[in-house]
């Protein structure tokens, strides 16, 4: 019995050193809220290295073993480190490793009953099938994850929803989606995507009404969201390109189209992506630019084209040690 007592005091002391102390995950925490508040406005390659070193250091610690709770929470940590990683290859335009980091941050979300990562998670895997072009799968997974999510991703769920079912022309259910957008907004940022705020609803009211076609609707919401973000001092570059090309659309989705300010328009989110290379803004810049493609001939419309063979290769990162 003795020999058995003297087993579970070294037990109990490797337990004791196995997981991270408190100020560690306390550091941790603090290092996600930042990287929370200012992912959108930092570039992607300068967030790389801060988010890949947090990642891996939590998952250093999962390696080894430490109690439930805080291992609970630092498996909440790397799950959410994860989404970042996922994020940025979303970004990037590298969707094998956007789904390989997603599904573990989900794993990660579910083994802590993380509500918020899996949710989130939810969102991203919405978004990788949207900008892949199945708008069907974009809009069945944000719809099936919205009811069980944590209210912050429930009105970015549904905004996701919104936009796929626009995509596919169902204006029904697009228009479904839009009403729930509205019930859950929030002011301050949280784990995941920028609050849903007012500007948010404007945002992706205008890319839901000018994917349907009804450019006229869309085009104050768009401004709106422009106004709002502007007024902010454009701290979200990726949210701006995404009015930006939403405001194009609406012009060219309305009874008297004008190509000439939807290249106008276009050339500001060329300007954007110049400083700012992301592959949400940059799949937009290309969708617009096939809408113009009736208009090549005008002196603004070739040169918005022109412009666009340049942006691709600046979607890099670099790589990792």
């Amino acid at each position: 019995m003795a020999a058995a007592g003297t087993s579970a005091a070294v037990l109990y002391r490797r337990l004791a050193v196995a997981h991270p102390d408190q100020l560690t995950v306390e550091e941790m925490e603090a290092d996600l809220d930042g990287i929370a508040a200012t992912y959108m406005a930092t570039p992607h390659s300068v967030m790389f290295p801060r988010i890949l070193a947090g990642w891996r250091q939590a998952e250093e610690f999962l390696e080894g073993r430490g109690g439930l709770k805080v291992r609970r929470q630092v498996t909440s940590f790397a799950g959410r480190y994860g989404f970042y990683l996922a994020r940025l290859a979303l970004n990037t335009g590298d969707d094998e490793t956007a789904r390989r980091f997603g599904m573990l941050a989900f794993q990660h979300g579910d083994d802590a009953d993380d509500a918020l990562l899996t949710g989130t998670v939810a969102g991203l895997r919405s978004s990788l099938a949207y900008f892949a072009g199945t708008f069907q799968t974009a809009a069945e997974i944000a719809a099936a994850a919205r009811p069980t999510a944590d209210p912050y991703a429930r009105a970015r769920l549904a905004a996701f929803e919104a936009r796929a079912w626009a995509a596919l022309g169902d204006e029904t259910r697009t228009r479904h989606a839009l009403d729930a957008m509205a019930d859950d907004l929030f002011t301050v940022p949280q784990f995941g995507e920028p609050p849903f705020d007012d500007e948010a609803v404007a945002g992706f009211t205008a890319v839901a009404l000018s994917r349907l076609g009804e450019g006229t609707e869309a085009e104050p919401h768009a401004r709106r969201s422009i106004t709002i973000l502007e007024e902010q001092g454009i701290r979200r570059p990726e949210d701006y390109g995404g009015s930006l090309a939403a405001l194009a659309t609406a012009l060219l989705n309305r009874p008297k189209p004008d190509p000439e300010e939807a290249a106008r328009i276009m050339g500001r989110t060329l300007d954007l992506l110049a400083s700012y290379p992301t592959r949400t803004v940059l799949h937009r810049a290309h969708e617009v630019a096939a809408q113009l493609d009736p208009y090549a001939t005008l002196p603004v419309v070739a040169d918005v084209r022109e412009r666009l063979h340049h942006v691709r290769p600046l979607l890099a990162l670099p790589a990792a040690r």
